[in-house]
């Protein structure tokens, strides 16, 4: 078996994270996140984790700044011997086209989607923000991912799985056959 990159992308709230940590846990994957990098530039900065700094430094990297969310993920799974290596988070083709030029073992993209409405529920019910998560801010938030790329990236995924009406036992059943099938394969 060779080693395997796997990438996956989905609208905020769609069970990226989830299907992280599945992957994780099932397989002894390295998982890295892309709002790990953002999170990394904001403190580099001095600034405190809020809504607008993470959507100010996210908007930094994109677009034009790709390369950098990027190169710094490659040298992370450069560094790592695990055999699988999972990112959580891209946001554009032009990410998936620089990884695949930086790191050369075979990648695949897996999209997560889930409608608007129950990834609002799951944001919501989260709180990572606090109050600020409204339907506006989160609806303004999907406006704002699809311009920058993401559905672009989500339709040309190499599988896609419906998260929408899924249990989380469903998800981690349905995740697991898909990557089990596809390592196999590689």
């Amino acid at each position: 078996m060779s080693n395997t990159l796997i990438v996956i992308v989905g609208m905020p709230g769609s069970g990226k994270t989830f299907a992280g940590s599945v992957l994780k846990k099932r397989f002894n994957a390295l998982v890295l996140e892309t709002g790990d990098i953002i999170r990394e530039e904001i403190k580099k900065r001095g600034w405190k984790y809020t809504p607008e700094t993470d959507k100010k430094i996210r908007n930094w990297f994109h677009p034009g700044r790709e390369h950098l969310i990027v190169e710094r993920l490659v040298k992370k799974l450069k560094k790592s011997r695990k055999r699988t290596k999972v990112i959580v988070g891209f946001r554009c083709l032009k990410e998936i086209k620089l990884l695949k030029k930086l790191y050369k073992e075979k990648i695949i993209v897996i999209a997560i989607i889930s409608s608007f409405k129950i990834r609002a529920h799951r944001e919501i019910r989260r709180k990572r923000f606090g109050k600020s998560e409204s339907l506006e801010y989160l609806s303004k938030r999907d406006t704002n991912e699809k311009r920058i790329g993401l559905a672009a990236l989500i339709k040309h995924a190499d599988f896609k799985i419906n998260n929408s009406k899924l249990s989380k036992k469903q998800m981690e059943t349905r995740l697991v056959k898909l990557v089990n099938s596809k390592i196999i394969q590689i």
